[in-house]
């Protein structure tokens, strides 16, 4: 199957891509909402900042890759204004809800594309703005953690940006002339 025959695109990408995309977001947001929560502030730092070579053995890991973790702790704990944790975890899971509705949508469209076109194309569109508003959330942070989080969040939101593009060219006429 190619991605083009004739002069009419094949669409079955547009899913599979979807579908692709969205089990990658999921354990992006999963991941994000576990830091989130783990990394609260009131963490006892000072207790892992010991580094004990019990530890580091068990974990096969030098006392300066420790000592480098938690730097980036310190970094997140520091750096987060006190709204940034409530508000990140407010909008992973918003993500992570709709990076699902993306993956199950994109499943249906690659069987029934006619059906699925709008579930889809909603998916996408609140994807799009929740990177947006994370982009923003992002922004008002400091350097430290802008530097975290704010380049993988502009390659999402440029997925998510071609993802509602093909969702929104996808033309059913055309389609059913390549079946």
């Amino acid at each position: 199957m190619s991605i083009k025959e004739g002069n009419n695109a094949n669409i079955k990408w547009i899913g599979v891509t979807s579908v692709l995309f969205g089990v990658l977001l999921l354990a992006n947001h999963g991941n994000e909402i576990l830091r989130q929560s783990v990394i609260a502030p009131g963490v006892a730092i000072e207790s892992a900042a010991d580094c004990r070579p019990d530890e580091l053995e068990e974990e096969n890991l030098s006392l300066r890759e420790c000592q480098l973790m938690v730097s980036n702790v310190q970094i997140v704990l520091a750096s987060s204004p006190s709204w940034f944790r409530s508000v990140s975890i407010c909008l992973y899971l918003l993500g992570f809800v709709s990076a699902l509705l993306s993956l199950v949508f994109g499943m249906r469209f690659v069987s029934s594309p006619n059906s699925a076109q709008r579930p889809l194309r909603a998916s996408f569109v609140s994807l799009v703005a929740i990177d947006l508003l994370i982009f923003v959330a992002v922004s008002t942070t400091g350097p430290l953690l802008r530097s975290i989080y704010l380049w993988p969040n502009l390659l999402w939101l440029f997925i998510h940006l071609a993802l509602l593009a093909a969702v929104l060219s996808y033309n059913s006429e055309s389609a059913q002339e390549v079946n």
